[in-house]
């Protein structure tokens, strides 16, 4: 019986300590930059806060056994600042046959001012943002979609996922779902509009108190 107690207790130790975990911090001006531009098929959940404030902050959250061997690719070109997570520079995977299957969760968040346009491309990602953005363009394939408090002009487009939108006074949404739901209680004219488009997934377009 004790034996038995011991092998199960090393078993799960072993287990959790295979699952590293890396965080990745950075913060700089936003001077010069106009558009944020994240485009990336191995990221699950990317978090966007925006607000008046004058510099980018970027965290990234990796777990997984190959944690240590993510970095966050920068490139900065007429304004734009895209992101894209990669694999550091002569890592060696061991040459099992599970490791290209090996799963890695990657988290994103960013605080961001609400003068800066943003791009979100990806078939994993969920997408969550907070605040003002001025224009917004979201497409999606297996990840929600999912605005609070928002203001400003945006074209969200998923596949299977669902769109949630609470937006405040001044926003106006066009909204259609070819096998989902859609409610759609913002008004029909507004300084901003929002346009939801999905195959399958379920929209709710509705507005802030």
């Amino acid at each position: 019986m004790h034996k038995i107690t011991f092998i199960i207790a090393f078993l799960f130790f072993g287990s959790y300590s295979a699952m590293a975990q890396k965080i990745i911090e950075k913060e700089f001006s936003a001077e010069g930059i106009h558009r944020l531009s994240i485009a990336d098929d191995s990221i699950f959940s990317i978090k966007i806060n925006s607000s008046k404030r004058e510099s980018i902050k970027m965290k990234v959250h990796v777990s997984g056994e190959h944690a240590e061997a993510i970095i966050i690719e920068e490139n900065r070109f007429q304004g734009k600042l895209a992101l894209k997570t990669a694999v550091m520079p002569y890592f060696t995977f061991e040459k099992d046959k599970l490791a290209v299957h090996k799963v890695m969760a990657i988290e994103v968040e960013m605080y961001i001012p609400e003068t800066i346009s943003v791009e979100i491309k990806s078939k994993l990602a969920s997408l969550e943002t907070k605040g003002k953005i001025q224009n917004l363009s979201v497409s999606l394939q297996n990840g929600s979609c999912i605005l609070t408090d928002f203001s400003g002009r945006a074209r969200l487009k998923t596949i299977t996922g669902n769109i949630e939108l609470k937006a405040q006074k001044e926003v106006s949404g066009k909204a259609v779902s070819r096998n989902g739901t859609v409610v759609n209680t913002l008004f029909k004219e507004g300084k901003f509009l929002v346009e939801a488009e999905s195959i399958n997934g379920d929209i709710y377009m509705l507005q802030t108190n």
